[in-house]
């Protein structure tokens, strides 16, 4: 009887769901680099021809159609026609599928530019009208980025792949994803009641168009659902819901299905971003290292080749930048961060970051015809119960009998302002294997006096690091800890690992390796940089150990905190997480050593290096100028005086370029005021104008007087004519 009342109450609940029209988002993501078999090709085609009401959306990397033209051209050329029918939309025609969120503003506009560029010269006809991507490939800054390449619609949802993360669930069918610059763009959000899977750690209720997504989608009013999966290339199933699904591409869903609906506007913050990754881990944390030190040398070779070029000294190099971008862009691949150790030995996506990036610093070397010369500094060594170190801006005291922490850190020209607490640039972690909660400050360390600075020697867990402290502007710290063996550092695993546990071991940050750095602050607000953005925090703590319960935690380049009147940034050379809260101190991620996904031991196979610093100032960060100082301590080799100058605004150049004679300048604006920007050239100019993403010219502007405005957080590009 039970039996029987179970069937008719889902056979109720299934028709009363079922009642209203919905649709699915179907098709594939992958690649030649990530996954697509060499049969992929002719089994989208066939299938497609055998399904004649079934469309698709496709993320597949550019650089597949290459080989899939080589293997079976006919095959190719059978889905291009399926594709010029409209049967396809290519939703993600970014190069190397990245993340977005852990890489700059730059490396975005880069992966897009490229990607659809490449895709032109297989699929000519192409539109990219929407923006949507298997994956969380999410950053509070595309809506002005995807517009100003032409793009239209987006959608914020990746139902079937949240192993990495997932966004905030928002009310309404569809909204005005609005940027931190204002730019909106019509969006498919993640619905208010599409709640996470109770089944698995990577999937909402709308992976399937289950009854109970359906249901309560029609509770609140959504008038037409849509669910979603891109198959992974090489899944042998074809419709992914069968024959009783409403397969659309987003095109026409905007278009044609919810184009008389409503919309709201929703401001995205990157905290809305719910996204995590196994920061700490000694492989993440290398990839991440590495991605960063060839965005900057390649960013800081352009702009200096770009003044060389200006002052008639050298033609444009552009098959190179061509070549330095690509290996640069393959590495912030998505795959290399979340799953880093899949591959062959040799040949993991680990190194594969390691030798994509190698070949970008290469060409860029080739290009500035660089020489390294190593500085020997001269050495008096220093051991005693105190050490003081200062220059014309700071004076630390530094307790060389406990893991050489700070208890005084007074910055002299912020009025003698004393910034440091007992035990700043601790390190400290959970040791499971060796004892549980352990300190740099157990041990002593050794001084050895430097030019500018010195550095120390001493042991965490019995482990030997070495950290160099330099004053300038800044306090700059440099971190090498010796390991000798793999150990297990954070939250132990209790029990036995499975898919489907929401709580992970390398959630917890707060028992990882940290550097903390508490201060006499109080009553502080943070605040943190992201591509294009900066975010006000509204987290009460970083904190969380559950997949449900991700927090945005990134780390991008700084995060500052302030009590309005004083604040200080801690910058860092790679993305990863920060911790702080209630009576838990500002703190940098440095180490983790555990499970993380698919049950995979993250472990420790050599030393470990990070360099991170600390900018004591006034106010909040944008009167501290916070966006300015980072971006001079990631390129501190640029000038670009000898083409133009720019008056006094928190206005950042943050690419300088050539293309077809034309000198193309990239402005941002990192603040939330809007502000006017004049450039002064060092010669007459031609012409210039504002263009877009894409290339195409928004406005002339007066090339007597090149005055640009840039609302809060807005990019602008410029194309200078030269005479």
């Amino acid at each position: 009887m039970k039996s029987t009342l179970f069937l008719l109450l889902a056979w109720v609940i299934w028709g009363s769901a079922s009642a209203q029209e919905a649709w699915y988002i179907d098709g594939y993501h992958g690649g030649v680099w990530g996954h697509y078999p060499d049969w992929n090709t002719r089994f989208m085609a066939d299938q497609l021809a055998q399904h004649p009401d079934w469309n698709i959306n496709i993320e597949i990397e550019p650089e597949t159609w290459a080989r899939a033209m080589q293997v079976d051209a006919t095959a190719f050329y059978d889905f291009r026609k399926l594709f010029d029918a409209g049967r396809i939309e290519y939703v993600n025609p970014s190069y190397g599928q990245a993340y977005l969120y852990n890489v700059s503003g730059e490396s975005i506009i880069r992966q897009f530019q490229y990607g659809m560029q490449a895709l032109k010269t297989y699929f000519p006809n192409a539109e990219f009208t929407t923006y949507s991507s298997e994956e969380p490939c999410f950053t509070s800054a595309l809506p002005q980025i995807l517009t100003s390449l032409g793009f239209k619609y987006a959608s914020l949802k990746n139902p079937n792949t949240c192993f990495g993360g997932y966004t905030r669930a928002h009310a309404g069918e569809k909204v005005y994803w609005t940027g931190p610059d204002g730019s909106k763009i019509l969006t498919s959000p993640r619905y208010l009641g599409e709640s996470l899977s109770d089944q698995s750690t990577w999937q909402t209720i709308a992976w399937n168009n289950s009854p109970g997504y359906l249901q309560r989608a029609q509770k609140d009013g959504i008038r037409h659902p849509i669910g979603m999966t891109l198959q992974d290339a090489g899944w042998k199933g074809g419709p992914f819901l069968g024959e009783n699904a409403h397969y659309t591409t987003w095109r026409h869903y905007f278009e044609q299905v919810v184009n008389k609906d409503s919309a709201t506007q929703w401001r995205v913050s990157q905290e809305d971003i719910l996204v995590n990754l196994v920061w700490g881990s000694q492989v993440t944390q290398r990839i991440a290292q590495q991605v960063r030190a060839a965005e900057n040398k390649l960013l800081q070779t352009e702009k200096l080749l770009a003044m060389a070029v200006w002052e008639g000294k050298l033609q444009w190099p552009q098959a190179a930048f061509d070549a330095a971008w690509r290996s640069l862009l393959l590495a912030e691949h998505h795959d290399c961060w979340i799953v880093p150790y899949n591959g062959a030995a040799g040949d993991t996506w680990a190194d594969k970051v390691r030798q994509w990036t190698r070949q970008t610093h290469h060409i860029c070397d080739s290009l500035l015809n660089v020489s390294h010369v190593k500085q020997d500094y001269c050495r008096i060594t220093v051991v005693k119960n105190g050490y003081q170190l200062e220059n014309d801006r700071y004076l630390l005291t530094i307790d060389t009998l406990h893991g050489g922490v700070m208890t005084g850190l007074v910055a002299k020209k912020l009025n003698n302002k004393s910034f440091a607490v007992n035990g700043f640039n601790e390190l400290r972690g959970n040791f499971y294997e060796k004892g549980g909660r352990r300190t740099s400050m157990e041990s002593p360390v050794c001084v050895t006096r430097l030019s500018n600075g010195l550095e120390m020697r001493g042991l965490i867990a019995g482990v030997p690091f070495t950290q160099r402290i330099t004053l300038t502007t800044l306090i700059d710290f440099v971190l090498k800890i010796d390991w000798k063996e793999n150990t297990g550092i954070g939250q132990p695993l209790q029990g036995d690992y499975k898919w489907e546990r929401r709580d992970k071991p390398f959630y917890n940050d707060s028992s990882k390796l940290l550097a903390v750095f508490p201060t006499t602050l109080t009553h502080v607000r943070i605040a943190k940089d992201a591509p294009f953005d900066v975010t006000e925090s509204r987290l009460n703590n970083t904190f969380f150990s559950s997949w449900d319960s991700i927090k945005n935690n990134v780390i991008l380049n700084w995060v500052d905190l302030t009590d309005g009147k004083y604040g200080m940034a801690l910058f860092t050379d790679h993305t990863t997480s920060y911790t702080h809260g209630p009576n838990f101190p500002l703190g940098l991620n440095l180490q983790y050593s555990g499970m993380g996904l698919w049950g995979r031991n993250y472990t420790i196979d050599g030393p470990s290096e990070v360099h991170y610093a600390i900018l004591p100032h006034k106010g909040n960060w944008e009167q501290g100028d916070i966006p300015a100082q980072n971006m001079q301590w990631n390129e501190p080799l640029i000038d670009h005086n000898s083409i133009f100058t720019l008056n006094r605004t928190p206005v950042q150049v943050t690419s300088m370029t050539w293309n077809d004679g034309r000198l193309i300048i990239r402005l941002y604006n990192p603040s939330t005021q809007p502000s006017r920007v004049s450039l002064a050239f060092t010669k007459p100019i031609a012409g210039a104008e504002l263009i877009a993403l894409n290339g195409k010219t928004k406005a002339m502007i007066n090339s007597k007087q090149v005055v640009v405005d840039l609302p809060r957080f807005a990019i602008r590009t410029l194309s200078i004519n030269p005479q």
